[in-house]
């Protein structure tokens, strides 16, 4: 039995499509209807590049069969302010449905008697704008058997007039040296975090070294990384580099969200990004926390 529904709401922004992954189209089946003929099902499609508005993107995207339970959630923000976005996160996530699904019914054939359904639970919001950059996070939670699922914290920027992705790195005059000059305050803030978790604080140093061993400016760059909302409106108050748990400790630590005010990285800025920054970071909900 599969049940996918792709709930979408209202809009008027046009959508300028030039990609060709597709997303399925099962809108003749009831969202509460679920006796559906396996054997008879027909997975019809439609090509992304023929969605001519943005109120066709699906803003929820939900799979329930025995192989995998999903829901994909997306900001309506994001829709009314950049559709090209919208229709890069909705790629994705069908792309990760797909990949899994497949994988959970190899998984089943293989060892059906061990085989429990996969999970899959993803939600964009954004976090912060300045200028023309849009900055989100995504919250993944991913089952795919074992004894429990895991879950990461995905860092996007955008141009929001293009909807380009951009990287940290787009920003920095010479990235590489530029985060490198401020390491320091990525490792001392993994300790003082482990501090706080653990409540060891004599463990301060410790916790500091393993981190200078575990994170490299490399990292950085090539992380999960996004801008933070700043305490000045309309600006970004620094940014935010996130790792999973087990990246650099135990699952049981869970999550870090090391963020670094822009005041530490403004003087590496290249010169028409500097206005897009100022102020200190303010606080971001996640979930998970």
């Amino acid at each position: 039995m599969k049940r996918l529904a792709l709930i979408a709401l209202t809009g008027a922004l046009l959508l300028a499509a030039g990609c060709q992954k597709q997303v399925r189209d099962l809108s003749d089946v009831s969202e509460t209807s679920s006796e559906v003929d396996e054997a008879g099902e027909e997975d019809t499609a439609i090509d992304v590049a023929t969605i001519a508005s943005v109120d066709e993107l699906p803003r929820e995207i939900i799979v329930d069969d025995e192989f995998l339970k999903a829901e994909v959630t997306i900001d309506e923000a994001v829709f009314s302010k950049a559709p090209a976005i919208g229709m890069d996160l909705v790629e994705n996530a069908q792309i990760r449905i797909e990949a899994m699904s497949e994988d959970a019914q190899a998984y089943k054939a293989a060892d059906p008697d061990y085989f429990r359904a996969y999970g899959l639970r993803i939600n964009w919001d954004i976090v912060a704008e300045s200028g023309n950059v849009v900055s989100l996070e995504g919250f993944h939670y991913t089952f795919t058997g074992g004894a429990h699922g895991n879950y990461f914290t995905a860092g996007r920027l955008y141009n929001g007039a293009t909807g380009e992705p951009m990287r940290l790195s787009s920003f920095l005059r010479e990235p590489q040296a530029a985060i490198q000059t401020h390491m320091n305050e990525v490792w001392t803030e993994i300790a003082r975090q482990k501090v706080k978790k653990s409540g060891n604080v004599s463990d301060l140093e410790r916790f500091r070294s393993e981190a200078m061993e575990l994170v490299s400016a490399d990292m950085v760059l090539a992380g999960e990384v996004n801008f933070v909302p700043s305490t000045l409106p309309g600006r970004f108050g620094g940014y935010a580099v996130h790792f999973a748990p087990y990246d650099i400790g135990s699952y049981a630590e869970g999550s870090y969200h090391v963020t670094i005010p822009q005041s530490v990285f403004r003087e590496s800025v290249k010169q028409q990004y500097v206005s897009l920054f100022d102020g200190e970071p303010a606080a971001v909900e996640r979930l998970g926390e």
